[in-house]
């Protein structure tokens, strides 16, 4: 009666873990085509085996969950999240083996095994084939035990598994290298003799649950004969992946696995090698699951394909072994440090699975943690625009949106029931939403026409940690805290939103609060939204702004009331970073990624290129002109600034690589604060450097928490003498400097992501990632006391 409550206490533990908050997460990009392809299956009977998505039976499973209960995030992801309760019944029933104490724990691992939870709630087949292998292992047991129907339930749940992901082939060798070694541990000779004795006399038991496998498993992969050429599957899986393994498709260092292992399942690995290496005799089921754990973990650090999933595979052998330490140490005959051992380490183990599961489960830039065994995430920022086409529904609107590149996954599943254009839009069509990869945002502008905001969200983002060893302390406090060390990756992707009503050039905007405290701004307005994708250099002059939008690879002009002005751009940029108006109203422009600085004027179109200096441009980033006319080209690539005399006809640089004063690393942001005294913003050094155009040191500004990416690309203005204004983009945030002091100014409360900056009179100008540049107006006694060069009225 006690170990009935037991389990039934245990079975209602791993329903709730596995049920909770099951549709929450943002769908993974498999998640979602797993989910469509289910859905395409039961919507319309549309599916083929492909190895690239893995074996059929999880499709048919979802399917059938979708008939009968509906579709939804939830129902996608139960079969999974059943197969990781069924765990618990898997380990049950294998309390013949492990006694009725060792099972239970058993169970209580796999329950609460951080990555079998937090897999065991995801839309892939690594837990549902660990689920069905374990069963027909039981199952196969009860065959030896005397049992012949279990035979039949070997085969079938056999066929299963083998309809589930092409690991049970890996796991197929490990089944013969396990065997292998209890062959030599038992005597080879007396193994092999009652093994050979053994299946002559359950031949027509084993060719039954054979026959069993293969009624199974071909079914279900020719999808009921409907494609009878995929009864060769085998063939095509092995095929299809020994040649991901071979190119690397999803590379890591052999030691990927290791790492993540010990972080997350440290309990059942050292529990059970402590079991193993302990005084007594060993069975042959315990050297059997040994072997396999140990050589499954070798295997996987052998092959190519490198992804935490993965794990699940390696750590189940381990788990019924650390179950049986587990019984011996909390039994009568264990030792209370053992016992206390083992409690520290199972409530550590609870703590980092539900906070993996529940706490940490979405990965982005914007958040500040992160669990090495997330992989390429769907970013949570993406559910936001996912909602806002839903509530679209029934609006009439057709489409509701057009998508366009790599966000069609995960918006295909949760986009499955609305009238969408997948692809980019027609000319003339001017749907609500549009998102699209980057690189294709300023034609698709060009397409749907004005007022269209813009945005730029994260779509995927992943953590790298193999790519930097930690110090001590920086491992430390990840494992404490789950902060990384390196920052978290992202793909973006741009979100286009089409404006009711009259788009207003220029609008009145809250002030931000941090900036009033900081700089006692007391206006803000907004200008450029619909036309901007990711404004970054800015410049006031000869009667615009002139906005180097990096995002769609142009150049624009604004007139003095905001509009848009028609005025010839050259064509052919490339993601240019800045611009700068010169004498006699010509525009000097980075154009960073063509690696050249462009000279034009506007009102005539005439272009030119700057001459570059020796050894040519590597991704020129900013520009800047001295009062005395001396032009300064951040030439980034190749950490140094080039200097121009006025007409370009003295050219001389300064700086080199390094971390030394004068050297660089990454210089972006330039501006010139009076004669003689440059500005630099030395990213990767995490500093501004300030020096005389012979490259000598005046001084230096220390921004140790600035930056922390090192292609952050900052700009820098000055606001007047001994006030500096530099942006700080993933940050979301300025660095304000006063008389060779920094503080930070957060603006991510507003939402305003700062790129470039820039003085226009006593206006402040901030370029929004968000496709927008801002004017916020300074009170004079902060403003600059030079007369504005715009021809523009401040403070509009």
């Amino acid at each position: 009666m006690r170990y009935r409550a037991a389990w039934l206490a245990l079975l209602v533990l791993a329903a709730g873990l596995h049920l909770w908050r099951l549709d929450e997460r943002t769908f993974h990009h498999d998640e979602s085509i797993h989910a469509a392809l289910s859905w395409d299956l039961a919507s319309r009977g549309d599916y083929r085996y492909d190895p690239t998505y893995h074996g059929p039976l999880l499709y048919h499973l979802t399917a059938a969950t979708f008939d009968l209960l509906g579709d939804s995030d939830f129902t996608a992801r139960l079969p999974v999240a059943v197969a990781g309760i069924l765990m618990v019944l898997v380990a049950w029933d294998a309390r013949r083996w492990l006694g009725e104490g060792g099972a239970w724990w058993t169970g209580l691992l796999f329950t609460i095994s951080p990555i079998f939870l937090y897999y065991g709630r995801f839309l892939r087949m690594d837990v549902l084939e660990a689920a069905l292998a374990s069963a027909a292992l039981v199952a196969f047991g009860h065959a030896v035990e005397g049992s012949s129907r279990a035979f039949l339930w070997f085969g079938v749940l056999a066929g299963l598994a083998l309809a589930t992901k092409e690991n049970v082939y890996v796991s197929g060798v490990l089944v013969v290298v396990a065997l292998s070694a209890v062959a030599l541990r038992f005597g080879p000779r007396k193994s092999l003799g009652s093994g050979a004795a053994w299946l002559w006399e359950h031949r027509w038991g084993l060719l039954a649950a054979a026959a069993a496998a293969v009624v199974v498993a071909v079914p279900l992969y020719t999808v009921f004969f409907k494609w009878p050429g995929d009864w060769s599957f085998p063939l095509k899986a092995v095929r299809y992946w020994w040649q991901q393994h071979s190119i690397e498709r999803v590379g890591g260092p052999w030691w990927y696995h290791l790492p993540r292992l010990l972080q997350y399942e440290l309990l059942p690995l050292a529990a059970a090698v402590f079991y193993m290496t302990r005084r007594g005799r060993r069975t042959v089921l315990e050297v059997f699951l040994f072997t396999f754990g140990i050589a499954s973990i070798a295997m996987y650090a052998y092959l190519g394909e490198k992804t935490p999933w993965l794990e699940v595979h390696q750590v189940w052998a381990f788990i019924p072994l650390a179950g049986l330490q587990l019984a011996r140490s909390f039994s009568s005959s264990g030792r209370w440090p053992g016992r206390v051992a083992l409690a520290l380490g199972l409530a550590a183990t609870l703590v980092v699975s539900v906070t993996a599961a529940f706490i940490t489960d979405e990965i982005s830039p914007s958040l500040p943690r992160v669990e090495s065994f997330i992989y390429v995430q769907t970013c949570p920022e993406v559910k936001g625009v996912v909602d806002e086409a839903l509530a679209l529904k029934g609006s009439g609107e057709d489409p509701v949106a057009a998508v366009a590149g790599e966000s069609g996954w995960p918006l295909t599943w949760y986009w499955r029931h609305l009238p969408v254009w997948w692809e980019a839009p027609k000319p003339g069509m001017r749907p609500p939403i549009v998102l699209c990869d980057p690189d294709q945002e300023p034609e698709i502008r060009r397409r749907l026409g004005p007022a269209y905001s813009a945005e730029r969200i994260p779509l995927r983002a992943w953590w790298s940690p193999e790519e930097k060893r930690p110090t001590a302390g920086q491992l430390l406090r990840y494992l404490l805290t789950r902060k990384p060390w390196i920052p978290v990756a992202a793909a973006e992707v741009a979100v286009l939103r089409r404006q009711s009503g009259t788009v207003p050039s220029l609008r009145e905007a809250p002030v931000p609060a941090a900036l009033a405290e900081a700089l006692g701004v007391i206006s803000a307005q907004v200008e450029g939204e619909g036309f901007l994708a990711e404004p970054h250099g800015l410049a006031e002059g000869d009667g615009y702004l002139a906005v180097a939008d990096t995002g769609s690879s142009q150049v624009l002009f604004f007139d003095a009331r905001g509009v848009l002005a028609e005025l010839a751009v050259p064509e052919g940029l490339k993601e240019p970073e800045d611009v700068a108006w010169l004498a006699g109203g010509v525009l000097a422009v980075a154009d960073t990624w063509n690696h050249r600085v462009l000279l034009f004027a506007p009102s005539g179109g005439k272009v030119r290129e700057l001459p570059p200096p020796g050894g040519g441009w590597y991704g020129p980033r900013s520009v800047a002109e001295a009062p005395d006319g001396t032009l300064a080209v951040a030439d980034t690539g190749n950490k140094r600034i080039v200097l121009y005399a006025p007409g370009a006809k003295k050219v001389w640089e300064i700086g080199g690589a390094g971390s030394a004063p004068g050297r660089f690393n990454e210089p972006v942001g330039l501006a010139w604060a009076g004669p003689g005294r440059l500005l630099v913003c030395d990213t990767g050094n995490r500093r501004i450097q300030v020096l005389d155009p012979s490259g000598r040191v005046l001084s230096v500004v220390p921004l140790p928490q600035a930056w922390p990416d090192i292609y952050s690309r900052p700009q820098i203005a000055v606001v007047r003498p001994g006030i500096w204004i530099a942006s700080d983009q993933p940050a979301r945030r300025l660095w304000l400097v006063k008389d060779g002091r920094a503080r930070s100014v957060d603006l991510s409360a507003e939402g305003i992501a700062p790129t470039g900056v820039a003085m226009a009179g006593d206006q402040l100008l901030v370029g929004d990632a968000s496709g927008r540049v801002w004017r916020f107006g300074l009170p004079q006694s902060l403003g600059s006391r030079r007369p504005s060069t715009a021809g523009r009225t401040a403070g509009r």
